[in-house]
C-alpha cells in the first residue's frame, strides 16, 4: 500500500511539473512574440551561398536594390513580408535559390546563389542563351560572358521542348564541365539538320558524335585515341574522327578522299578503365601522311 501511494505521488508530481513547464513555455513564446513585434529591421546583409565563388550575373547591389523597393529597414519585423521579397528575387532569371531570415539583432540576412552556365547556345533564328546545370535557359548578359563551350545549330529558341536533344546536351555539358581534359579541349558542339552532332576541338580534327547517346563512352575512346595516336605526331594528319558508333573510331586523313575512311582502333561496347585500347595503324607503305598546318575554326553562329 505504501508503494502505491509513493507511485501515485510521483505521478502527481510529474503532472504538476509538466503543467508548470507548459505554462512557462507559453509565457516565453508570448514574450518573444511581443519582443519580435517591438524589434525593427536594423539593416540588410547580403551573402553569396558559396563564399569561394564570386557572383558574376547577380551582384549584392542588385539584391539590395530589389529588397529596398519593399522598404524593410526601420519597419517592425512582423510587418515585413519575407515571402513576397523572396518571390520577387526568384523572378531574376539568373537566380538559382535565395533564403531570407532575421538574426536576433534585427538584421535581415539574404543568402543566394546564381545559376551556373554550362553551354552557350546559338539558335538558327539568331537568338542565344545559356543552358545551366539544371537544363534551364539563362539569358545572355552584357555584364558577364563565361568561358563555356558553344552550341550552334539549335533549331529555335523554344526547342527546349525536345527533351531528348536537351537531355543529350545536358550530359555533354556536365561531362565537359567536370572533366579537365575535355573542358580544355572542346570549344564547340554543332547540331546538324538531321540532329547529329559535330564536336569542334580547340586543336585537332573535327569529331563526329552521331546522336551522342553514349557520350561518356565516346569521350573515353577519344581520350585514348588522343593519347595513343594524335599526341604522338598525328594531330595534323586527320581531318575528321568519327565516333558515331561508340565502340570504334574511324578517321579521315586530310590527304585522302572524303570517303576513304581508315579504322584506327576498336574496342568492345563495355569498356573498363583497366582494359587496354588496341591501336591498329596502317602498314608502313600506306603511311603517306602529309603534315599540313591546320587550325580548326569554329562554325559561325
Amino acid at each position: 500500500m505504501q508503494h502505491n501511494r509513493s507511485s501515485y505521488r510521483m505521478q502527481i508530481g510529474w503532472l504538476i511539473a509538466s503543467i508548470l513547464l507548459s505554462a512557462a513555455l507559453i509565457v516565453l513564446f508570448v514574450f518573444a512574440a511581443h519582443q519580435n513585434q517591438q524589434l525593427i529591421c536594423k539593416g540588410i546583409v547580403v551573402e553569396h551561398a558559396h563564399a569561394d565563388t564570386h557572383p558574376k550575373f547577380i551582384s549584392g547591389n542588385d539584391i539590395l536594390k530589389i529588397i529596398r523597393t519593399f522598404h524593410p529597414e526601420g519597419k517592425p519585423l512582423h510587418q515585413i513580408d519575407l515571402h513576397a521579397i523572396e518571390q520577387e528575387l526568384q523572378q531574376n532569371p539568373w537566380m538559382q535559390h535565395v533564403t531570407l531570415f532575421f538574426d536576433t539583432h534585427g538584421k535581415l540576412h539574404v543568402r543566394y546563389a546564381q545559376k551556373t552556365p554550362m553551354l552557350l547556345v546559338y539558335t538558327k533564328n539568331g537568338t542565344s542563351f545559356y543552358l545551366d546545370t539544371q537544363g534551364h535557359k539563362i539569358p545572355v548578359s552584357d555584364r558577364y560572358q563565361p568561358d563555356v563551350p558553344v552550341v550552334t545549330g539549335w533549331f529555335s529558341s523554344d526547342y527546349l521542348h525536345d527533351s531528348v536533344l536537351n537531355q543529350r546536351l545536358m550530359q555533354i555539358g556536365l561531362l565537359l564541365m567536370n572533366d579537365s581534359f575535355w573542358n580544355a579541349q572542346v570549344q564547340q558542339i554543332d547540331i546538324q539538320p538531321d540532329g547529329r552532332m559535330l564536336m569542334i576541338p580547340t586543336v585537332g580534327p573535327v569529331i563526329q558524335l552521331g546522336n551522342a547517346e553514349r557520350f561518356d563512352l565516346q569521350c573515353r575512346v577519344l581520350q585514348a585515341f588522343y593519347q595513343q595516336v594524335l599526341l604522338k605526331g598525328y594531330m595534323q594528319v586527320y581531318d575528321t574522327v568519327d565516333v558515331s558508333v561508340p565502340s570504334q573510331i574511324m578517321a579521315i586523313r586530310k590527304s585522302a578522299p572524303a570517303d576513304a575512311r581508315v579504322r584506327l582502333m576498336q574496342l568492345a561496347d563495355q569498356v573498363t578503365d583497366s582494359q587496354q585500347l588496341q591501336v591498329a595503324m596502317l602498314p608502313e607503305k600506306d603511311q603517306k601522311s602529309v603534315f599540313i598546318h591546320h587550325t580548326q575554326k569554329p562554325l559561325v553562329p
